[in-house]
C-alpha cells in the first residue's frame, strides 16, 4: 500500500489541494537568475514551514466555506530551512548540509578562482542510480535519480522535500511531499518513485537566450533484512571454487579473487515476512576492470544501506 501524504497539514484544518511535482515558471518580472532546484533531502518527518500565523492574518475573510486553500494561495508563506555551509580548505563552502536528520543527495554549485563546479552531495544510505550534469552555453541540465530502502516489516515514511540554491550560492530546501510504506503488505523489493522537475528559460527580444532545467527522482523502496552473505567464487564451468560469509554490516572493503575464479555468486540470506530465510541470487560477471559486488545491511533505523566489495586478482 502507498498513501501520497499531504504535503502541508494546517492545524486549523485547512486543506492544501492543487500541490504538483511540477514547479511553476518563473513570472515575466521576475528576476534574471531565479532560485534553482538543484536536488531533494528526504526526512522521516514532515518538515513544518508554513507560516500558518501570516496566512491566517491576511487571508481569514477570504477562506472559504469548505476550508480549502489552493496551492497558488499559499506559495508565497511557504519558509525555506538553510543549509549551513561546510568551509574547504581555502575557506569557501565545499558542502552544504541541513539542520535536520535525514538524507539527500543535491548538487550544489561552487565557485573558487578557477571557475564554477557543480558538485555532488550524496548522504550515506542514499543508492544512487544516476547522475547527470550537463552544462552548455545556452544553459544547465541537472538529472538526479537516487533510491532509499527500508526493511520489509518496518512502517516508515519518508517526506522528499526540494533542494534550491540561489544565485549567491546559498542551499535551502522547501517541505515536499511524503510517502508512507506499511512495510508489513508490501511486496518484496518493492519500488515507489515520486518526481521533481523544473524548466526556466529567459527570453530577449522575444527570443530565448537560455534554458536550464532539472528532474530528480526519488525511489521509495522494500526490501527483506539481510541476515548472512555469501560470496561463492566460481571457475569457467560454474565449479564452487571457494565460498566466503559475513555479516551484512561487516563486509570486506575488498576481496582478492582465486586466480581461476571467472564469476562471483552473491546470495543473500534475508528474512522474509513469515519469518523464513528468503535467499536472493546475484552472478557477477568479471571483466577485469573495477570488479566489486554490491550488498546491503539493515540499520537499527530500518533503513538498508549499501556495501561495495572490490573484486581483486592476486
Amino acid at each position: 500500500m502507498i498513501k501520497k501524504l499531504l504535503s502541508l497539514a494546517l492545524c486549523a484544518g485547512l486543506l492544501l489541494t492543487g500541490a504538483s511535482c511540477q514547479l511553476a515558471q518563473p513570472e515575466a518580472d521576475a528576476a534574471p537568475e531565479p532560485d534553482r532546484l538543484i536536488g531533494a533531502y528526504v526526512t522521516r518527518e514532515y518538515v513544518d514551514l508554513f507560516d500558518i500565523k501570516a496566512y491566517l492574518a491576511d487571508n481569514l475573510d477570504s477562506i472559504g466555506s469548505d476550508a480549502v486553500v489552493s496551492a497558488e494561495d499559499s506559495r508565497e508563506y511557504a519558509g525555506r530551512l538553510w543549509a549551513q555551509p561546510v568551509p574547504g580548505d581555502d575557506g569557501r563552502p565545499e558542502d552544504w548540509v541541513f539542520p535536520v536528520e535525514g538524507m539527500g543527495m543535491y548538487c550544489p554549485y561552487t565557485e573558487d578562482l578557477s571557475g564554477t563546479y557543480i558538485g555532488n552531495h550524496t548522504d550515506p544510505g542514499v543508492v544512487s542510480s544516476g547522475v547527470h550534469v550537463t552544462s552548455t552555453d545556452d544553459g544547465d541540465r541537472i538529472e538526479l535519480d537516487f533510491t532509499l530502502y527500508s526493511v520489509l516489516g518496518e512502517e516508515i515514511e519518508f517526506y522528499c522535500n526540494p533542494v534550491y540554491q540561489t544565485p549567491e550560492g546559498d542551499v535551502y530546501l522547501t517541505s515536499g511531499n511524503g510517502i508512507s510504506l506499511d512495510s508489513q503488505l508490501e511486496a518484496q523489493d518493492s519500488i515507489f518513485s515520486t518526481t521533481l522537475s523544473e524548466e526556466q528559460s529567459q527570453t530577449a527580444g522575444g527570443q530565448t537566450t537560455s534554458a536550464s532545467g532539472s528532474t530528480v527522482t526519488f525511489h521509495a523502496g522494500v526490501m527483506p533484512a539481510p541476515e548472512r552473505i555469501e560470496l561463492i567464487q566460481l571457475d569457467g564451468d560454474s565449479r564452487e571454487l571457494r565460498r566466503d560469509g559475513y555479516d551484512p554490516d561487516a563486509m570486506p572493503a575488498s576481496l582478492t579473487l582465486d586466480p581461476a575464479c571467472e564469476s562471483v555468486l552473491v546470495q543473500t540470506h534475508r528474512r522474509a515476512a513469515d519469518g523464513g530465510d528468503d535467499v536472493s541470487r546475484e552472478l557477477v560477471d568479471l571483466t577485469g576492470e573495477n570488479d566489486s559486488v554490491t550488498t546491503f545491511s539493515a540499520r537499527d533505523d530500518g533503513i538498508c544501506v549499501q556495501h561495495t566489495t572490490a573484486l581483486t586478482r592476486p
